[in-house]
């Protein structure tokens, strides 16, 4: 199980950029998607900002990527084999969403106040094929805040 925390830059106020994305870069590895979380710093977001997680056939240009290695793993010292990539906003090229895609779970609302944040588990996990993502994307045409990004996963599961 691996792990990897960022943080973002706030997105213009511009309804479905992409907040965050998390990328497969590997041409055969597939990796399960089983937490995010995302708590608000700094500011709290606008009444009723939201988000939803989509699939991406593209990672667009992200403001800043994480890159994890060994020190990411849950024994340590194992480094990712599929080179995974934490995208940050702001972005100068948005991440393709997949024209077939629908959201991934629910839509989530941030409350306005400083430090709100959600956590959420995957059960099952989501399947992210090579050459693949997902992005969170922001639903209004609100500015969002800048934010804590977590996302833990699996590699070689099956």
């Amino acid at each position: 199980m691996y792990s990897v925390t960022g943080r973002n830059a706030a997105t213009a106020g511009t309804a479905d950029d992409a907040v965050w994305g998390f990328w497969n870069p590997h041409s055969t590895q597939r990796i399960k998607l089983i937490q995010w979380a995302m708590f608000a710093q700094g500011a709290a977001p606008g009444a009723g900002w939201a988000c939803r997680l989509r699939r991406i056939s593209a990672r667009g240009t992200a403001g800043s990527t994480v890159t994890p290695n060994s020190s990411n793993h849950s024994t340590l010292g194992v480094a990712p084999v599929s080179g995974v990539l934490l995208d940050l906003a702001t972005y100068s090229v948005q991440p393709t969403l997949l024209a077939s895609s629908v959201d991934i779970g629910p839509r989530f609302v941030f409350s306005a106040v400083q430090a709100s944040g959600i956590v959420y588990p995957i059960p099952g996990g989501i399947e992210i094929g090579p050459g693949a993502g997902v992005a969170m994307i922001q639903v209004p045409a609100t500015a969002s805040v800048v934010f804590d990004i977590s996302v833990v996963w699996l590699e070689d599961w099956m």
